[in-house]
C-alpha cells in the first residue's frame, strides 16, 4: 500500500528554505508517519526510514550527517502565529533523537505544531503519495507538486509571483527566463504522468502590461474516488455488533479512497478563481 502524506493547507505555505531533495523527502516521509498521531513519539526502523524516502546511499554515516542537517534545518523553520503586536513562534518538533547502533529514530511533533498533522477537516487539508513525491529531482518541481495537489479538484490555482517564488524558494536574482528554464518546463516534464494537460499562464499588470503579476495553473481535475467505495467505507464504520467489520487491508484501502477523493481544498493565502470568466 502506498505511503500517505497528509498536511494541513497552511503547511503550504512554510517555505522549506535550503533544504536539499534528500532532506525534503526525508522530511515528508516522517510527517506521513506522524499524521494523525498527535504528539505521540513515534520510531522509526532506520532501513523502513532509508526505503520510504527512496535513500539511496549505502553510507550509514552519510545518512547520519544527514538526518542531522535534516533537523538542524528545520529548527530553522519557525511557525508563527499572532499578530504584530503579539505573537508566538515555535519550531515543528520536539524529539528528535537517531540511534544507528539500535537502528532507529525517535521523533514526536510540538504541541503547538501538532494542528497541521492532525484532525483533518474536509477542504482544509493537502494529500498526496510519498512516492510520487521522492521520485522528482528538483526541489522546485517537489514543493510544486504540493501546492498543485491542494487543488487536484478543480485543476486550476492561481498564485501571486511574490508567493509564488516564496513558497517555492527561488532566488530573487532569477528572472523570469531563468524561472521558465530551471523550475517551470523542468517541473512541467516531471508532472507528465501526474497532472494531465497541465499548462501554465503568466498573469500581466494591467497597469503597465508587462509585469507579471501571478501565475496560473490549469489541468485535468482529479477526481479518482468511487462512490461505491466510499459507501463500502462509510458502512463499514457503521457496522454493528452483530456484523462482520471490514479486514485491516480492505479498510485501509477504503480509507485510501476517501482520502485521495474529490475534494476542495481552499487556502487563503492563494488566490482560486472559480469563475474564470471574471478574468477574461
Amino acid at each position: 500500500m502506498q505511503q500517505i502524506v497528509q498536511i494541513k493547507n497552511e503547511m503550504n505555505t512554510i517555505p522549506l528554505k535550503n533544504f536539499s531533495s534528500v532532506e525534503q523527502d526525508l522530511f515528508f516521509t516522517l510527517c506521513s508517519r506522524l499524521r494523525n498521531e498527535d504528539t505521540k513519539k513515534i520510531r522509526f526502523d532506520i532501513a523502513e526510514l532509508k526505503e520510504l524516502s527512496k535513500y539511496s546511499s549505502t553510507s550509514n554515516s552519510r545518512f547520519v550527517k544527514d538526518l542531522e542537517s535534516l533537523y538542524d534545518k528545520i529548527l530553522q523553520v519557525t511557525y508563527r502565529v499572532g499578530s504584530d503586536q503579539h505573537f508566538k513562534k515555535f519550531t515543528l518538533f520536539t524529539d528528535y533523537e537517531v540511534n544507528m547502533i539500535e537502528g532507529y529514530l525517535d521523533i514526536s511533533v510540538n504541541e503547538n505544531f501538532k494542528h497541521l498533522l492532525n484532525n483533518f477537516e474536509l477542504g482544509q487539508f493537502t494529500i498526496f503519495e510519498l512516492n510520487e513525491l521522492t521520485s522528482f529531482r528538483s526541489n522546485y518541481t517537489k514543493n510544486l507538486y504540493r501546492l498543485l495537489k491542494q487543488f487536484k479538484s478543480t485543476g486550476y490555482m492561481k498564485v501571486s509571483m511574490d508567493r509564488f517564488r516564496e513558497v517555492l524558494c527561488i532566488p530573487s536574482s532569477y528572472r523570469m527566463s531563468d524561472i521558465n528554464k530551471r523550475v517551470l518546463n523542468p517541473a512541467l516534464k516531471e508532472f507528465e504522468n501526474v497532472f494531465f494537460n497541465l499548462s501554465y499562464n503568466k498573469v500581466h499588470s494591467r497597469t503597465d502590461g508587462r509585469t507579471i503579476e501571478a501565475i496560473e495553473f490549469n489541468f485535468l481535475p482529479q477526481k479518482n474516488i468511487k462512490p461505491i467505495a466510499k459507501e463500502k467505507f462509510k458502512q463499514s464504520k457503521e457496522t454493528s455488533q452483530n456484523k462482520p467489520v471490514a479486514g485491516d487491508e480492505e479498510e485501509k484501502e477504503m480509507e485510501k479512497a476517501l482520502l485521495f477523493g474529490d475534494y476542495i481544498h481552499l487556502n487563503p493565502m492563494y488566490q482560486l478563481v472559480q469563475d474564470r470568466e471574471k478574468d477574461h
